[in-house]
């Protein structure tokens, strides 16, 4: 039972930042006692050889100004203050004879016929004991009779000095170790708070499905104010999303349900009548009709996700977009003329443009189907297309009664039907097939509109040169 509270413990990133600072701290506090005490022993042992050096200095003045006798007068003076309990003291003659041996005053044992292979007095030689792991650093200077003066000294000071640095620093140590984890521990806590903030923010949104909450930005310039407002933008647009998805459904299924009431009028008139094989074909052929409205709205929808989603296959070929503006004002033309609608086009004989021609045909046909559907009877309906720069450019106007603005940025919605539409029979789909099948191709579609003048769709798509 205790263990699954430390374990979760150690899952969180309070745990995992209060360790990492801790082994951090520590780690660093390590290496910096280790580059000190280098430095102190490298220090201690240069101090160590340079009083051996005077000391090996001195003793051959003492020797040249007073001989042997003088020489061993002060060794033995040194030897009875205790001054040599850490040092030896060796003179030997030209042959390597011993005149003079003082050992070290600690008991420990050494070899000291190793001293008389010594030859270079330029550099040091290590004096090691007999059986124990004590050295000592022995300097050597040839006096002007041929005499060989050998002065050692230990490290028992220097490791003194040493130990109590070790002492003093384990438990310098503790007290880093509480202060690493105290720190740390109170660091991760200050700097996820804001994260625990936000995250008791979310679960209230979370759990209620309350999209309109947002998490509170505090003004503190810092990556978490950043991240507040990125995830307030997110739900905003989750929640647009939603409501257009809401919107969508809620308008389709509006639509649905009068082809869907006539077919069981008509299914329930054909069954209610007597039975009549000219009934049935003509309730049969409003079924097919209605279904075919129905299936229209389900395979457009289709598209139009399959183009948002950039998953629709286009097969994409050089062709002239004239011919395609041309086909499509013929097939309004009728049309328009029963409504006193006039149409005038007009576009060069050529624009060619790597495009799908039957989803091309399908844009246009949408932007001239809704011009003539919104225009007034005696209207006018303009066509425009044009190459300029990189792009061909399709103009579609109209003298309709224009869009209000405050649904200009709502026609490109699925299923969205403005006030002056609803009039009309249609899925409401249009313009959103119009605007993903131009996007598909790289392209882009804009509107601009004046109530009481009629409104202006622009379709811009790469140009290709033949």
């Amino acid at each position: 039972m205790f263990l699954k509270p430390l374990r979760r413990l150690r899952k969180t990133v309070g745990f995992k930042l209060a360790a990492w600072s801790s082994a951090v701290f520590i780690l660093s506090s390590l290496i910096l006692f280790v580059v000190a005490y280098l430095l102190l022993s490298s220090s201690l042992e240069e101090k160590d050889r340079e009083a051996i050096q005077l000391k090996l200095k001195a003793y051959a003045e003492e020797y040249e100004a007073g001989g042997l006798p003088g020489f061993t007068r002060r060794i033995e003076s040194e030897r009875n203050s205790g001054k040599l309990r850490d040092h030896i003291v060796r003179l030997a003659d030209a042959r390597a004879t011993t005149l003079l041996l003082v050992p070290v005053d600690d008991g420990t044992a050494y070899d000291f016929r190793q001293l008389s292979n010594i030859n270079d007095t330029n550099r040091w030689f290590q004096l090691h004991a007999i059986g124990e792991d004590d050295v000592l650093d022995v300097a050597s200077t040839r006096l002007s009779d041929g005499s060989l003066l050998q002065v050692g000294g230990g490290p028992d000071e220097r490791e003194d000095v040493l130990d109590r640095f070790r002492d003093k620093f384990i438990v310098i140590l503790a007290g880093v170790i509480a202060f690493g984890i105290g720190g740390g521990t109170l660091l991760s806590s200050r700097a996820l708070r804001p994260v625990r903030g936000l995250i008791a923010a979310l679960h209230p949104i979370i759990e209620s499905d309350r999209l309109k909450a947002r998490v509170p930005v505090e003004a503190t310039g810092d990556e978490i104010e950043q991240l507040s407002r990125l995830l307030n933008q997110a739900l905003e647009r989750i929640d647009r999303v939603v409501e257009s998805m809401r919107e969508s459904l809620d308008n389709v299924a509006h639509d649905l349900r009068t082809p869907m009431t006539r077919l069981r009028g008509v299914a329930e008139m054909a069954l209610s009548s007597k039975p009549n094989l000219e009934n049935y074909r003509e309730a049969l052929s409003d079924s097919l009709e209605e279904s075919g409205n129905i299936l229209a709205m389900l395979n457009t929808l289709m598209e139009i996700s399959e183009a948002e989603a950039s998953s629709t296959r286009l097969d994409l070929t050089e062709m002239n977009f004239s011919k395609v503006v041309e086909q499509v004002v013929e097939m309004y033309r009728l049309v328009a003329e029963e409504r006193d609608i006039s149409i005038e086009a007009e576009y060069p004989e050529t624009l060619n443009v790597v495009a799908d021609r039957s989803r091309l045909i399908q844009a246009v046909a949408n932007l001239v189907d809704n011009a003539v559907k919104y225009t007034p009877n005696g209207g006018r309906v303009d066509v425009e297309a044009q190459s300029s720069g990189s792009e061909v450019i399709l103009t579609v106007r109209d003298t309709g009664a224009g869009i209000p603005p405050d649904e200009a940025g709502k026609i490109w919605d699925r299923s969205f039907r403005g006030d002056a539409s609803r009039a009309q029979r249609g899925l409401g789909l249009g313009l959103s097939l119009v605007r993903a099948v131009v996007q598909a191709h790289k392209g882009s579609v804009v509107m601009s509109s004046e109530l009481g003048s009629g409104s202006c769709f622009s379709l811009h798509l790469p140009l290709t040169s033949a």
